[in-house]
């Protein structure tokens, strides 16, 4: 269902550059370019000052209905709650190798002296502390070397890249390990910039063995304790607001956590309306109304411009919608405000902080913006482009991959104009390495 509430506070605010900046007014606009959590936290803040506020009966921060359709009873919390860190895992493991009390001790100030790689350069330290010798450590050291995950207790990647080559090694791959062995020793630079043939030239063989032992080494985990550290791609984001195709038309859903339902509590509205409350009861009661309503007002207006700005990105991209990031026009958050009728700055903090799931996936809201690039007789937007070149390195003859020239060849054969110098640019952005470092020798 549209909404309706159609007051201009920010764009009034805005544009009236001599307007004075009040606490009000900073408040104002710092709550449009607040993230959901951040915006929780506020509320949250502002219903320990003033008892009048009263959040919607069914408002829940912390529900999830996305997770939840997936698995009625999964409880991610608790999930989470019972991995193990990197410290845990490991001390567990010491305790199933060693009785010895002086091992063990010895084992706890090694691991607790690993640095979030999970490399240990910290021998003489641990000597000193527990006055042990060097040849006591290096035993303990050892073990823990064997430990899982792999490389775990190493001086650096090169060593870490060695000692799981070590753990792969057979009776029927005892060549190939040793080979594998020397790149990593000798050959660092040629093996970062994928100098296959100089490789193959040093070690005298075919190019082919070179990219299978290549393939080999970028099979191995570098950094030991990469899968205990938080990573932001593993975090869930969970949209503040979804379009949805229904019977052929776009629906804006905003989420119940980013945009939540305030409203005055019943208690106190029907206080003031007695004939025989205290003077300084109502005083107080009306004073705490008068912040009360400036907030609901506040976040109804920052939901009233976030759809808004929605509506209208509908409107301009429907291809994209349809279609997918390669059919994204040239949309620039000045065209947006031209159609909604505010101020550009607005815009850009409306769309802050923010996640929109569309019909091709979920995206930043800032996503959406892309200058236009001039191709030919049409306009093109930078990130359909950049689609345009990943496809083409993804599809491309891994042997004999695409230049920036012929990547600039094929798109000007697709009707879109751009210089080499900015296919370099899209590519490195896109962190998709250059020709020669992509070739393979299969």
């Amino acid at each position: 269902m549209e909404l309706n509430y159609t007051t201009n506070l920010y764009q009034e605010q805005q544009q009236k550059q001599e307007l004075a900046m009040t606490p009000k007014l900073q408040q104002a606009i710092k709550l449009l370019q607040y993230s959901t959590l951040e915006l929780q936290e506020f509320i949250e803040d502002k219903m320990m000052e003033n008892p009048l506020l009263e959040l919607d009966d069914n408002y829940d921060p912390q529900s999830n209905n996305y997770i939840k359709q997936n698995g009625d009873d999964f409880n991610y919390e608790k999930f989470v709650a019972q991995e193990l860190t990197l410290e845990e895992h490991l001390l567990k493991q010491l305790s199933l190798v060693t009785t010895s009390k002086l091992e063990k001790k010895i084992g706890e100030q090694i691991i607790g002296n690993l640095d979030q790689s999970g490399f240990f350069s910290s021998l003489e330290e641990v000597i000193n502390q527990l006055e042990v010798t060097r040849k006591e450590v290096n035993k303990v050291l050892a073990k823990i070397k064997q430990f899982d995950p792999a490389g775990i207790g190493a001086r650096d990647i090169q060593e870490s890249l060695l000692i799981q080559l070590d753990n792969l090694k057979t009776s029927d791959n005892n060549t190939q390990i040793g080979l594998a062995k020397q790149i990593i020793n000798g050959y660092q630079a040629e093996l970062n910039n994928n100098q296959v043939r100089k490789i193959s030239q040093g070690l005298s063989i075919e190019p082919k063995v070179t990219q299978q032992l290549i393939d080999l080494i970028k099979s191995l985990s570098p950094i030991p304790a990469d899968r205990f550290k938080k990573k932001a791609n593993n975090i869930y984001i969970e949209p503040d607001i979804i379009i949805k195709q229904i019977s052929g038309k776009y629906v804006i859903i905003m989420d119940q956590a980013s945009f939540p339902t305030i409203h005055i509590n019943s208690y106190y509205r029907n206080l003031l309306k007695k004939q025989n409350a205290a003077k300084q009861s109502k005083d107080y009661i009306e004073d705490k109304l008068k912040s009360a309503m400036w907030l609901i007002k506040s976040i109804e207006q920052r939901r009233q411009t976030v759809y808004n700005i929605v509506r209208a990105i509908i409107n301009l991209q429907q291809d994209f919608l349809k279609r997918g990031i390669k059919y994204l026009k040239p949309m620039t958050m000045q065209q947006i405000a031209d159609e909604i009728k505010m101020h550009e700055s607005t815009v850009s903090r409306a769309t802050s902080n923010k996640y929109i799931q569309t019909p091709q996936g979920l995206f930043p809201m800032k996503f959406l913006f892309s200058k236009a690039i001039k191709t030919g007789d049409q306009k093109v937007s930078a990130v359909s482009i950049k689609k345009e070149v990943e496809d083409l390195v993804a599809n491309e003859d891994k042997n004999n991959p695409l230049s920036d020239r012929e990547l600039k060849d094929k798109l000007e054969a697709r009707g879109v104009t751009i210089s080499r110098r900015t296919i370099a640019k899209y590519r490195t952005e896109l962190k998709i390495p250059s020709s020669r470092k992509r070739k393979r020798y299969d």
